[in-house]
């Protein structure tokens, strides 16, 4: 049977425990109580779903337990570790049954960096799961709800990520740390020394920043004390053209061992095409400054994708996965229908990724997107691929679409961030009463609750396909379909 054949079928994937024994009959022996649990008890439960974050969950009596690296159908003796929010988070001591088979995962770090989840599960199984977190999330959200399409597999399941956010860090010795996040605790860095996400070139640059970081005895930034001058490493890479982008985040510049460290990498690793400093001053924890400079290079690399060229700056939106990238814009553009002297809106558009996708199908589009280096970009772009019937207006969503309530549109497309559709930009896309949707979004539950209002003020939930873009994590992209009823 294919893997999409499976998809919704065999143990556990329905969230539905296939073992004839319910969570609440395999409790422990001591039959603990939700009201009796403590930090440290013991209990055998099976799990019977996922949780939205990838977590196995059971039920003792009508309490749940939330526990990493568990999927439905397991049954385990399991370790209470916390309350949270109504509900126990812990651990597996011991697994009995089953629900899926494990494997040994590639990464040494895995289980204890925050980047992947699911390393130790086969692909096939992964999708499986995916299928059925989308289900759930979007199970009652309109009257009629049709059932997910197969997840569309990624092309590659490592070395597929175009865009590595690391952190800098400290041990407990005081010395240099660079990597991912350690899984559930946000200052505590794990020295990550290969990221099999990313590519072999990216992680090049990525050892010789520390080594040289370490050599010239530079400061880490603390975020109680706000003092140090690292804060993070941004990596981007193409695939396709094999450039690199590296994007050094730092309290400080112009500074005299920033320069130098910037030297010594471009020096180890020559195939580095382009680098920027972003100073970044304020306290928030986010790769993001007040100023870039570009001290190599262009300050971008170029893209490739279903024959357009995207030049890609640090601040830009590009899908992270670009062999993906370029099945999911397909999905978009079939999803849009035929485009033959249509209008096309899309919103949140970046730097330009659907936009000029749907451009040589379309009689015009236009893009709508916030932050302005991506509108850069997006111009750039058009310019560099001879797209003449595109246009970008830069600007918040719920601040431009008023504007444009006179303009007619027969498609819009959205791809908001992982909060969903601003409330105001949803209220705008009904009062524009155009005749189809196409909603590709990366969070089920926030696409959830938005096709829920759209279906309330009369539109129609068609198509529902989940794409992979992100292997060994529990996160999947969803396109959906949405056309307005008559009146």
């Amino acid at each position: 049977m294919r893997d999409q054949d499976r998809q919704g079928q065999g143990r556990g994937v329905g969230f539905e425990a296939s073992s004839g024994q319910s969570p609440k009959e395999s409790a422990h022996p001591r039959k603990a109580t939700p009201a009796r649990m403590r930090r440290g008890d013991v209990v055998t439960v099976e799990f019977s779903r996922i949780s939205d974050t990838g977590d196995g969950v059971a039920a003792v009596g009508e309490t749940e337990i939330a526990v990493p690296d568990a999927v439905p159908g397991d049954r385990a003796e399991t370790r209470i570790l916390r309350r949270r929010k109504g509900r126990y988070e812990g651990e597996v001591l011991r697994l009995l049954e089953t629900g899926m088979g494990r494997i040994e995962p590639r990464c040494k770090h895995a289980g204890t960096c925050g980047g992947c989840r699911w390393q130790h599960l086969e692909y096939r199984d992964q999708l499986l799961l995916k299928w059925a977190m989308v289900r759930r999330a979007l199970k009652g959200v309109a009257a009629a709800v049709p059932a997910p399409e197969p997840v569309l597999p990624s092309p590659a399941v490592f070395g597929y990520r175009n865009k590595m956010e690391f952190s800098f860090g400290q041990d407990r010795d005081g010395g240099l740390q660079l990597g991912l996040h350690v899984r559930g605790r946000y200052r505590a860095v794990v020295d990550v020394e290969t990221c099999h996400l990313q590519g072999e070139h990216a992680n090049r640059v990525l050892s010789a920043v520390r080594q040289h970081a370490r050599e010239l005895g530079l400061s880490v930034y603390d975020l109680r004390a706000h003092a140090g001058l690292l804060r993070f490493l941004v990596i981007r890479y193409s695939p396709h053209t094999d450039e690199i982008l590296l994007n050094l985040v730092v309290s400080d510049y112009p500074s005299a061992g920033v320069e130098r460290l910037v030297r010594r990498v471009l020096e180890q690793v020559p195939a580095v095409s382009t680098c920027v400093v972003t100073r970044h001053q304020g306290k928030g924890q986010v790769a993001i400054g007040q100023a870039e400079f570009v001290v190599h290079g262009s300050g971008w690399i170029k893209e490739l994708c279903n024959g357009i060229e995207y030049a890609i700056s640090p601040r830009s939106f590009f899908q992270t996965n670009s062999l993906q990238a370029a099945q999911l814009y397909r999905v978009v553009a079939e999803m849009a229908g035929d485009l033959t002297g249509r209008s096309v809106l899309d919103v949140y558009c970046g730097a330009g990724g659907i936009s000029l996708q749907l451009a040589g199908l379309a009689s015009s589009v236009l893009g709508v997107e916030s932050v302005r280096e991506a509108v850069a970009d997006a111009q750039r772009n058009a310019a560099l691929n001879g797209i003449e019937n595109c246009r970008f207006l830069q600007g918040q969503a719920e601040v431009l679409l008023p504007q444009l309530v006179g303009e007619r549109f027969d498609v819009v497309v959205v791809d908001p961030p992982r909060a969903g559709l601003h409330p105001r930009v949803r209220e705008q896309l009904v009062a524009m009463q155009t005749p189809r949707i196409v909603y590709a979004s990366c969070n089920p539950q926030s696409l959830a609750a938005d096709l829920k209002q759209l279906a309330d003020s009369g539109y129609r939930l068609e198509r529902l396909q989940p794409v992979d873009m992100f292997p060994h994590t529990p996160h999947c992209e969803v396109v959906a379909r949405l056309s307005r009823c008559p009146r």
